[in-house]
């Protein structure tokens, strides 16, 4: 069970969902775990709810988990399950910038769609000092959608309107009101919440509605009514929003009174899940097919980081160590970068040390050392190194902080080189120094498998030929290694080769054979350490 055996979006399949003929069904998720059952249910659809993810961090429902933790949750369960998620953004997390960083971290991440409500910010739930509650202006609710509809990077992408108008006891007409104005704003659906403990109250609601976009409903109040009453009044989507959570929050409880009473499990076992069970959940049994298929051969791939330099700007914190031992959120930098290649099974690790090598000596890595760093830079590095390139080889630089997945892309590759390449073009217009690449086609908007090759790269290319930064990660698999070796070489025996960087060598690479570097977009999700600011926004990665 995994996302990349679809090409299919998960926004475009949440999009199918609510264009269904008939009435659809999701059901709340609020980790990896209960998504993966709630897949093997059958159920076509997961909402990521703000009570219960935030009751699973042990925070209230009234906007106090962070984004960044929801986003860190989301990006688990994107990972894992193969259905598509709506996510309930609450109130957007604040005014409509808030929200269109909140569109596009979610798109980044695969989720097909959010919803947010009409209340201020920071919200309460709706079941909680109901009438209290006040809605957020008409217009300034509308132009939050538009924001968030401008903002988004997937076309397909679902922004929900939730109406909170009955909630806090407006009339039908007020919500009816409010609903249109939105779809007017451009929201793909509308959410009609109540409290009433029968469907009457939404289905007066639904005899009114103009029918110009799709409707959903939570029957946390109303449950008993049955799917086909939701049908006959022309629901596209219900959500049952909570019920996993609860469900796990009394089978928890059940277990902690009977093993604190008891002092024993032994009368449990035949209630609770078996251990095998668990194990068959985490796919134990794909890591032992995979460790047949990638271990037995023999083949397995390495990396070279290369790590010699000080780092220019960086001298308060590099007076003792290099540059990739500084700490991001406790961590030295270069560790991470060894935790995520250890985790995605790269296990024999070379490091290019230069600049205090006593300073750098993490476990399990074998070492190269370049003392002259200063005079032949990142070249000279790589080709101290050059006994470890063989195979299938990572390199990437010391300082580069990135998410697991970008790695997990990058091995997935078959081209015999492949570079990550982001495609956002963040840095245009910022002054920031960074190594542009010219691409075969522009980064695509939406998940898009085509093949890219690079054409060119320097440090001066203009900004309209700029498809967007290397990160400083490649692969050479296969003849790759020979490939980069020869044009190693050939910018070594250049009277400058102490003034170039692996950029000469990809450029070369790419003048021999149009089609010698694949590229793989990303957007986002890494940082190079080359400043303090850069340190202080490293831990956000």
């Amino acid at each position: 069970m995994n996302q990349n055996s679809t090409l299919e979006s998960n926004s475009k399949k949440l999009r199918e969902l609510l264009e269904s003929p008939r009435v659809e069904q999701i059901l709340e998720a609020h980790n990896s775990l209960s998504a993966t059952i709630v897949e093997e249910a059958g159920i076509s659809g997961l909402w990521a709810s703000s009570l219960t993810l935030s009751c699973a961090a042990g925070l209230r429902d009234n906007s106090e988990l962070t984004m960044t933790e929801v986003l860190d949750v989301l990006e688990t369960i994107t990972a894992r399950a193969n259905i598509p998620i709506l996510f309930d953004g609450d109130t957007g997390y604040g005014q409509f910038s808030h929200f269109q960083q909140l569109v596009r971290k979610l798109c980044l991440r695969r989720v097909g769609g959010v919803c947010i409500e009409d209340k201020i910010f920071p919200k309460t739930n709706s079941f909680l000092r109901s009438e209290s509650q006040p809605l957020a202006p008409v217009e300034e609710f509308a132009g939050k959608l538009r924001a968030g509809k401008d903002a988004q990077t997937d076309s397909d992408f679902v922004v929900v309107a939730r109406t909170e108008a009955l909630i806090v006891g407006l009339d039908t007409a007020a919500a009816i009101d409010r609903a249109e104005r939105y779809v007017e704003a451009g929201a793909d659906a509308i959410l009609i919440h109540s409290k009433e403990r029968t469907f009457g109250q939404v289905q007066d609601f639904m005899s009114k509605w103009s029918g110009r976009a799709p409707v959903v409903c939570v029957p946390t109040t109303y449950y008993s009514t049955p799917m086909e009453a939701f049908d006959q009044a022309g629901i596209s989507l219900v959500i049952w929003a909570n019920h996993m959570l609860r469900a796990g929050i009394g089978a928890m409880q059940n277990v902690a009174n009977e093993i604190g009473q008891k002092g024993t499990a032994r009368d449990l076992e035949d209630a609770i899940a078996p251990v095998k069970e668990v194990f068959r959940l985490q796919d134990a049994d794909g890591l032992l097919a995979g460790e047949k298929v990638y271990l037995s051969s023999g083949s397995s791939s390495s990396a070279i980081v290369l790590a010699a330099s000080r780092g220019k700007g960086l001298d308060e914190l590099t007076v003792d160590r290099p540059k990739a031992m500084i700490p991001v959120a406790g961590t030295p930098a270069i560790e991470k970068m060894l935790q995520s290649m250890r985790a995605e099974g790269v296990k024999d690790i070379s490091i290019v040390r230069g600049y205090k090598p006593e300073a750098l000596a993490p476990e399990g890595a074998n070492f190269f050392d370049n003392p002259d760093w200063e005079e032949n830079g990142e070249l000279g590095s790589l080709a101290s190194a050059r006994d470890a390139l063989k195979g299938e080889t990572v390199i990437a630089y010391g300082d580069v902080i990135f998410k697991r997945y970008i790695l997990h892309l990058l091995l997935s590759a078959d081209a015999p080189v492949t570079m990550v390449v982001d495609g956002s073009r963040s840095f245009l217009g910022s002054g920031r120094s960074v190594d542009r690449v010219k691409v075969s086609g522009p980064a695509p908007s939406t998940y898009d498998e085509s093949e890219n090759w690079l054409e060119a790269m320097a440090g001066d290319l203009p900004d309209e030929e700029t498809h967007g930064e290397w990160i400083g990660m490649l692969r050479v698999r296969g003849e790759g290694a020979e490939l980069l070796l020869g044009a190693l070489d050939t910018v070594l025996a250049r009277p400058d080769s102490s003034q170039l960087d692996l950029c000469s060598v990809l450029s070369e690479l790419a003048l021999r054979e149009p089609r010698a570097v694949r590229v793989i977009y990303i957007q986002g999700g890494w940082i190079d350490i080359n400043s303090l600011a850069d340190v202080a926004r490293s831990g956000d990665v």
